[in-house]
């Protein structure tokens, strides 16, 4: 341990040791987020910089959820250890202390059981990787970890040329609960997601996992099923994460703050605005397989997180779990800014088919669906034109495109964006750049 973690270890441990006192010593039986936030704002009166800072106010919150129930020891664990590079046997004492303190006030996390002479359900879980072979082996243990009984890992491989077909062999050979398929020519993730469930997922609960987040509640895909037989109602259940800002080595934790069930009708024409999120990815999520069959992922040319959710939407209610239980990592390679405005129309046009099967095969308000596209429609070529278009092709592109299937939002779009190439082009000139503080 460096001089650095063995300060941060120190600080963080004599921090833990006075919340722990503090919380002892407050007479209500109800602990609010507040009585911790005022604790901590006055222990970082002491004087730490940004990160640190940072750092003890997602602590103070994860001890809060930790107390509520809505945060596992296994993600304490992990946060402890990740930030603080705490030491085992302190951790067990501090986590110890806390459950302690819990039991006192009646509180605790509840524990999912099943009945002695109950048939564990098969959860598929589909791994698509290409060329990220730590963060694959990552997590696939993140998966093994779980207790749950009773999953198959899907692992295909997008003929990667980093070695992931020799860590696979090192590590995963012949193990029971793995199946590894190495395409020979690359498909891109959606393409292999579809390919996966079709071929091999026969689980009746599915989670498509990319191969850089990794889950850190080892109970959760127990309670996620355990949710399932209690909301027949859902098509899928999500829940919390953090953050990984790897640049930074930083996390954060991301709340939907969604309720335990939402009706699919709202969640679908409100999808991603404010008040209807849309989880991180599918990391945490976790499918009815006949709900995806019913939704048409086998026809599905673009198996991305926004369009299955979407679909899912249109044959099922929305389940979420107030809890954090994985992590979502930004390294820089997650959002792209180079985006083809092909990969954009082909965005668009399974959109189009979302709005058609709502209005036609669910009962969905044709006015409705007609609004929830032209919004949907307005964002995407916005984000595109703002982020990705190069040249004054991609404009006209994103423009006609615009013109000839959402007619209605054609002359807003083009008014808004028609100077934007414009713009990036002065902008690459350092005086222009001064001048506007980029």
């Amino acid at each position: 341990m460096s001089q650095y973690e063995s300060s941060k270890h120190a600080d963080c441990y004599s921090f833990l040791n006075s919340m722990i006192e503090y919380i002892q010593d407050l007479k209500v039986q109800l602990i609010t987020y507040e009585d911790l936030k005022k604790f901590t704002n006055e222990h970082l009166q002491k004087g730490h910089s940004q990160d640190e800072r940072e750092r003890y106010e997602t602590l103070t919150q994860l001890i809060f959820k930790f107390i509520d129930g809505k945060a596992s020891e296994s993600v304490l664990r992990f946060y402890l250890k990740r930030q603080f590079v705490i030491e085992e046997f302190k951790l067990d004492e501090i986590i110890n202390k806390l459950n302690l303190i819990m039991s006192k006030k009646g509180l605790g996390n509840p524990s999912i059981t099943f009945a002695d002479n109950f048939s564990y359900p098969k959860v598929s879980v589909i791994i698509t990787t290409y060329n990220r072979k730590d963060y694959l082996f990552q997590a696939i243990n993140s998966i093994l970890a779980q207790d749950y009984p009773n999953i198959e890992i899907i692992t295909i491989d997008d003929n990667s040329s980093d070695g992931t077909d020799l860590l696979m062999a090192e590590h995963f050979n012949n193990h029971p609960q793995i199946i590894y398929i190495r395409k020979e020519k690359n498909c891109g993730p959606g393409t292999n997601r579809r390919e996966a469930f079709q071929s091999f997922a026969d689980g009746e609960y599915t989670l498509f996992l990319d191969d850089d987040d990794y889950l850190i509640d080892y109970h959760y895909i127990s309670k996620t099923v355990h949710f399932h037989m209690n909301h027949p109602e859902v098509s899928f259940v999500a829940a919390n994460v953090f953050f990984e800002y790897s640049l930074k080595d930083l996390l954060k934790i991301s709340d939907l703050g969604l309720s335990e069930v939402v009706n699919k009708y709202d969640y679908l024409i409100n999808f991603e605005r404010p008040g209807y999120p849309k989880p991180l990815s599918t990391l945490t999520t976790v499918f009815k397989r006949d709900s995806l069959i019913e939704m048409g992922i086998l026809n599905m040319n673009m198996v991305n997180d926004a369009s299955i959710y979407m679909r899912a939407l249109l044959v099922g209610h929305a389940g979420f779990i107030d809890s954090i239980v994985g992590v979502y990592r930004i390294h820089g390679n997650n959002i792209t800014f180079n985006l083809s405005k092909e990969f954009i129309v082909e965005n668009l046009d399974e959109k189009t088919i979302v709005k058609n099967m709502a209005i036609e095969q669910f009962g969905f308000n044709k006015n409705d669906m007609d609004n929830w596209f032209n919004y949907t429609v307005h964002n995407t070529v916005s984000y595109y034109l703002v982020n990705s278009a190069r040249n004054a092709e991609d404009f006209r592109y994103m423009f006609n495109w615009t013109k000839e299937n959402c007619p209605s939002i054609y002359h807003d779009l083009r008014n808004t964006y028609r100077f934007t190439l414009w713009k990036k082009r002065l902008k690459r000139f350092p005086l222009v750049r001064k001048l506007s503080g980029k």
